[in-house]
């Protein structure tokens, strides 16, 4: 074999190696991809179903909770005989009554919450409600009522009596409650879930959100918590408040919990409509735009009447006289009276009006006995005004101090029908109050300023027979604060402020060493027993401290004129109502815009009372 042909067998040989090892190398890559193919396409297939998953939220379903919450338990509630009541949009501890599909709430929370005009006349177990025109009349347990109209019959029991071992509690149904009040009310649940209710009275504006994708409302802001209900797309929300990824919302159907932020929008403010339904109630007031300078004038039978020139020699700037005429005489509602036609001829022409004084205290009536008696109540309204209107008087001034806790609602209504009835004889009423203290709270002096023309502070008597510490009859403070509490529930024109034309001596001896062992643990340890050595008028004062050789400085906390002197070991103490605390005192109640002022009593006023007043009231 030549050369050549050797070589041309030696390249056919490389060629077909070249050949046959290209043809492994594809064998090799289609092994590789046949081997590889499948779970590559498996890994793209994943991320694909894993993106599609995040996008629809698929994982999302897998990931929350789908347990049912249980509603009595979440809203506190063991029976479908109560509804929890949602206030503010938040569940509270408080149940009202569901029974025979009507909503009732306690009489005592009707009076507390929504209006103090109710009255339980618990002598003939009536529930009245009084306006200028009319009055309203149910008894309880019944489930029709009387008016001016006739009687009127409702489709529910108006109130029902439920015993229990504290006492026994009248419920109102809201129906009835809405005749008289600008109420709204809502209830939710039943058929298996625990009733959910709403009573507003107060509207002002919400926040609403939308829901854009169906989601769970929770109990808390954990998507494992228990869920409430489902959310639709479109439903709206009452938004309470927002805390990051969730916000706690309000349903229309009382359901209140956690939603997903995310999946709200169109948050916004909308303004509640007020409910305006109620019975309209206007009153008349005999209330004038004159500023009152009363007078008390004490007299404590037929013959004080002629002390009347004697009283008010002298005295200048009085619009208003108020002789001390009628007190309760028995327990059947009749009065003692020293009430005097020439009295009031003389008072007229000197410019002063009259405004009878009946009192509570000078008597031998007990008014516990008389006012929660209908038909007593009535002869005592109706003896109060024909004594004042036979002798021409203008005025009743009611004079009640000893009003106990147990007769305040019998008192209210006293006052009501007295002003209703006064009014139409064209007599104006005005009511004496202490300063307004827990103690007597139950005088309700807002109501004294509905129907009443003047509610008047007594304000005097700060230190009194009874305190364990010497002190001021009427300290500035003590003025100040009987205003400011008066004024929270009685318009400024309405009110006057009464001021002490008297002063007490305090006299203070050492106690005994054993006297004050016997401090009680934890009670204040005062070192001298109390009296009152004296109680002189304004007049009296110079001559007192003359007689003692004493001197008076100022203090500026009582804004009065203070004394105190020593004789042996017992000191004595005064704090003087004289020409400089009476001007305080005016000019602190004309900076409150009062309807007037009041003086005890005009025989015991100096004469500089007079110039004091002009300045304050010219």
């Amino acid at each position: 074999m030549s050369n050549r042909d050797m070589n041309r067998d030696m390249q056919g040989r490389r060629s077909g190696r070249v050949v046959k090892v290209k043809r492994n190398r594809s064998k090799r890559k289609r092994r590789i991809i046949r081997t590889l193919l499948p779970p590559l396409v498996a890994v793209v297939l994943i991320a694909v179903i894993v993106i599609v998953a995040i996008k629809t939220g698929l994982f999302e379903s897998f990931s929350y909770s789908d347990t049912q919450a249980d509603l009595f338990e979440y809203y506190g509630v063991s029976d479908e005989l109560s509804a929890v009541l949602i206030k503010d949009h938040e569940i509270s501890d408080e149940r009202i009554i569901v029974k025979d599909s009507e909503l009732y709430i306690p009489y005592d929370t009707v009076k507390s919450e929504y209006t103090d005009r109710f009255y339980h006349q618990k002598t003939d177990d009536t529930i009245i409600y009084t306006t200028e025109t009319d009055t309203f009349k149910t008894v309880v347990g019944e489930s029709s009522y009387s008016n001016n109209a006739g009687n009127q019959m409702a489709p529910y029991a108006i109130t029902y009596r439920e015993n229990a071992p504290e006492g026994d509690i009248i419920y109102m149904a809201l129906d009835y409650l809405k005749l008289f009040c600008n109420i709204e009310v809502k209830l939710c649940g039943g058929n298996g879930e625990p009733y959910r209710a709403v009573v507003k009275n107060e509207w002002g504006s919400i926040n609403t959100a939308i829901v854009t994708k169906e989601h769970a409302l929770r109990t808390e802001m954990d998507k494992k918590s228990a869920k409430l209900s489902d959310l639709v797309e479109g439903q709206s929300l009452t938004v309470i408040g927002q805390e990051g990824e969730w916000t706690r919302v309000e349903t229309e159907d009382l359901l209140i919990g956690y939603a997903q932020t995310e999946f709200l929008s169109n948050v916004q403010t909308a303004s509640e409509t007020p409910v305006n339904d109620a019975l309209e109630e206007t009153f008349t007031s005999l209330t004038g735009s004159e500023k009152v300078v009363l007078m008390w004038h004490s007299i404590a039978g037929d013959a004080g009447n002629d002390t009347f020139y004697s009283a008010t020699e002298g005295t200048r700037g009085i619009n208003v006289i108020a002789p001390t005429w009628l007190s309760l005489s028995d327990d059947n509602g009749n009065i003692r009276s020293f009430a005097s036609g020439s009295y009031v001829d003389n008072a007229h022409a000197k410019g002063m009006k009259v405004w009878v004084v009946a009192d509570d205290f000078n008597s031998e009536g007990n008014a516990s006995q008389v006012l929660p008696y209908p038909d007593k109540r009535s002869a005592l309204i109706s003896q109060i005004i024909s004594k004042t209107t036979e002798v021409g008087a203008d005025g009743i001034n009611i004079d009640f101090e000893t009003i106990g806790t147990e007769t305040g609602e019998d008192y209210i209504q006293f006052i009501r029908e007295l002003s209703l009835e006064a009014h139409k004889s064209g007599l104006v009423v005005s009511v004496d109050n202490y300063v307004p203290k827990a103690f007597n709270r139950h005088y309700h002096r807002r109501e004294q300023g509905i129907f009443a023309d003047y509610v008047v502070i007594m304000g005097y008597d700060e230190t009194y027979a009874g305190s364990a510490k010497a002190g001021s009859v009427a300290s500035i403070g003590y003025v100040k604060e009987g205003i400011e509490e008066t004024l929270k529930e009685v318009p400024a024109d309405k009110v006057i402020n009464a001021v002490p034309f008297y002063t007490r001596v305090w006299e203070e001896t050492p106690k005994t060493d054993e006297e004050i062992a016997a401090t009680a643990p934890g009670e204040e340890v005062i070192p001298y027993n109390l009296k009152i050595l004296a109680t002189p008028s304004m007049k009296q004062e110079d001559e007192l401290l003359s007689n003692y050789n004493a001197t008076k400085t100022w203090d500026e906390t009582t804004m009065q004129n203070y004394s105190t002197w020593k004789i042996g070991e017992t000191t004595y103490e005064v704090w003087l109502e004289d020409e400089v605390s009476l001007s305080a005192k005016l000019g602190l109640m004309k900076g409150y815009g009062l309807g007037g002022m009041a003086g005890w009593e005009i025989s015991l006023a100096a004469p500089y009372v007079w110039d004091v007043i002009e300045q304050v009231y010219k």
